[in-house]
């Protein structure tokens, strides 16, 4: 972070703190007009709160009998000491500042090791710290200071298989069996390297692109928890369209075809989406006679299909209703 950044943020966060105070004591704004103008100074973990009538911030300091060392520095909330104005005081304290082996102290009142680095000379574009650049300056601490060089590396990363779970009342509580393994997925990610000395001393990730999405697994498990709905076994028969009155209208209203299966609403609701392996996935749109319980009839789009289809069990792949 650069000075000017530095200087912004802090008259942010200045103009904040004034807001608040503001809001914190309307109540005695009448007394103020006698006394003089109200102004808050933070110094550490103490604050002041003084009557003020100096046209400058240094008046106000002076008359809180706040006194600043060589290297002390203030900043406020205002150009000048309006009502309601903050004054954060920051005190210099030692710092150790190692270049190879060149080795200097100064003293800083920065909040952050880069803000240190700055007040130090170096151009941020070409030196860096190994430290943390926000990280909190400490008394007495050493910073090491190194150019650097940045460059940028694209690379490709596997994106891990979502797997979706489905609760089987057959497993045990916590057992897992994979359905379909799915596929993993890759991305290409942007990053930003900072080179010391022929060695990469920082990174940073500045972009991502998804550049295969992969295939969504599958899993049957022991616990209802978070899952997308349940398995059960049944009895599959199959017919086609024109079976029964021969117009091909469902139970629901809509026409049959691939992707409509009839059921027991009792034991999976009409409008249900299911998946049966070998047969897709399908809508739970229709009824029949004979099909009650743990019985499913598959629509098919050819009479050859549904006696090569016959009887067979099956696994039915039921989802939650929404």
């Amino acid at each position: 972070m650069h000075l000017k950044t530095i200087r912004q943020w802090k008259q942010y966060i200045a103009a904040l703190l004034a807001v608040l105070t503001a809001a914190a004591s309307m109540g005695t704004l009448a007394a103020s007009d006698l006394t003089g103008r109200p102004v808050t100074i933070f110094d550490g973990k103490t604050k002041k709160v003084v009557r003020t009538r100096g046209e400058t911030f240094t008046d106000v300091l002076h008359e809180a009998g706040v006194r600043l060392g060589k290297y002390d520095e203030y900043w406020a909330s205002a150009e000048k000491p309006e009502a309601h104005a903050i004054v954060v005081v920051e005190r210099a304290v030692p710092v150790k500042i190692e270049e190879g082996d060149k080795s200097r102290t100064i003293y800083t009142a920065q909040q952050t090791v880069q803000g240190a680095v700055n007040d130090a000379g170096y151009d941020w574009q070409t030196m860096m710290p190994l430290e943390d650049g926000l990280g909190k300056v400490k008394k007495g601490m050493t910073i090491h200071v190194v150019p650097y060089t940045k460059q940028v590396s694209v690379r490709t990363e596997t994106v891990p298989v979502n797997f979706v779970k489905w609760y089987d009342d057959a497993l045990a509580a916590g057992e897992e069996q994979v359905v379909d393994p799915g596929r993993p997925g890759a991305r290409e990610v942007t990053v930003e390297e900072y080179v010391s000395d022929g060695k990469v001393i920082r990174s940073e990730v500045v972009g991502t692109a998804l550049v295969d999405e992969g295939a969504e697994g599958s899993l049957r498990v022991g616990s209802a928890d978070d899952t997308v709905g349940r398995v059960l076994r049944m009895r599959a028969t199959a017919y086609h369209p024109t079976d029964g009155d021969g117009r091909g209208i469902t139970a629901t209203g809509t026409r049959a075809g691939h992707g409509t299966v009839a059921v027991d609403p009792s034991v999976i609701p009409l409008g249900s989406y299911v998946y049966v392996p070998g047969y897709g996935d399908a809508v739970a749109a229709d009824t029949g006679g004979a099909i009650v319980g743990d019985r499913i009839d598959l629509c098919m789009e050819t009479f050859s299909e549904c006696y090569d289809f016959g009887v067979r069990p099956v696994e039915v792949f039921v989802a939650h209703s929404l």
